[in-house]
């Protein structure tokens, strides 16, 4: 069979493209990548459309062994991947034989990597998108991580140029300082001027408690008028200010509904390098115009001939 078989599905690997939209009424999350820039490079580099299925590798500790010839790109957190032994590099084309070993080690920077192949991975398509959500078991592989003995197929297609690889000014870097762009929400009347000048003035620590669903900042507290709301639709970047006061930046697979106050939402664009972001790293927020969000998002989608959001 084309493809890849899975020896060692790693902390956590799985099946995503840019996650299914328009499903929430039912209760069914977007799920995706988790930044979809590197998610897009690796796509761009073997050939592939943007919305074409990869392997998302978090944290690392995956290994492969390839079924037949074929074309790959590995985009995204430094995993230090190697092919029978011997180190390949990010950010570019590599060929692939019968029997290769490809393996994976733990990520030194970033947290998510990305593994595409020329023709993607020939996995279900279910409401609309390939990807893999875990919190519903819906998706990928039978809607979990991939695990040994798992079979990935693949198309077998070709890359268009060998020896492509992405211009070090176009490689991203995932420092441990990141500034998130917001737009306040209906709800920021709720934050008083003092709260509002206490979020966007202070330093806020990633300490690693998060996953697929958001991150949780700790930090300064910011106090709503009111600790709870009534339920309603949740969108990707969210900002959630719960009764303890720390913001939750609510990604891929948030819940659909929610009820806590909301100062606004985190752009797309930031909340892809959010998901990069290690144990430790620092967050500062900083309020933009509706215009810019769109302005930016909509040059991002553009980019890589994609319609976004």
């Amino acid at each position: 069979m084309s493809g890849f078989l899975v020896e060692n599905g790693g902390i956590q690997s799985c099946v995503q493209d840019a996650g299914r939209r328009g499903f929430s009424d039912i209760g069914l999350t977007q799920s995706g990548a988790m930044d979809e820039m590197a998610f897009g490079y690796a796509n761009f580099l073997v050939g592939n459309d943007f919305n074409t299925p990869v392997i998302e590798i978090a944290l690392g500790g995956a290994s492969f062994k390839v079924q037949n010839e074929m074309c790959i790109a590995i985009c995204g957190a430094s995993m230090h991947p190697k092919l029978n032994g011997h180190t390949l590099g990010l950010w570019q084309v590599h060929q692939l034989k019968k029997n290769d070993i490809l393996t994976f080690g733990y990520a030194s920077e970033g947290q998510f990597t990305y593994l595409a192949v020329a023709g993607g991975f020939q996995t279900p398509y279910l409401y609309g998108s390939f990807s893999t959500s875990i919190k519903e078991g819906l998706g990928g592989i039978e809607g979990r991580k991939l695990k040994a003995g798992d079979i990935l197929p693949t198309s077998g297609a070709r890359c268009p140029m060998d020896r492509r690889k992405l211009e070090k000014q176009f490689i991203p870097h995932y420092p441990d300082e990141i500034i998130l762009r917001l737009v306040k929400g209906y709800q920021e009347e709720m934050f008083d001027s003092k709260a509002q000048e206490t979020f966007f003035n202070s330093v806020y620590t990633f300490k690693g408690e998060g996953d697929r669903m958001g991150y949780r900042l700790s930090g300064e507290k910011v106090a709503p008028a009111q600790s709870g709301i009534l339920s309603e639709p949740i969108c990707y970047g969210a900002v959630q200010i719960p009764s303890h006061g720390e913001p939750i930046v609510l990604l891929k697979e948030r819940q659909t509904i929610g009820g806590y106050p909301k100062i606004g939402s985190v752009i797309a664009v930031d909340c892809f390098k959010l998901a990069q972001l290690r144990s430790g790293g620092r967050v500062r927020f900083q309020a933009v115009s509706l215009e810019e969000a769109k302005r930016v998002t909509q040059a991002f989608y553009t980019f890589f001939g994609h319609k976004g959001v």
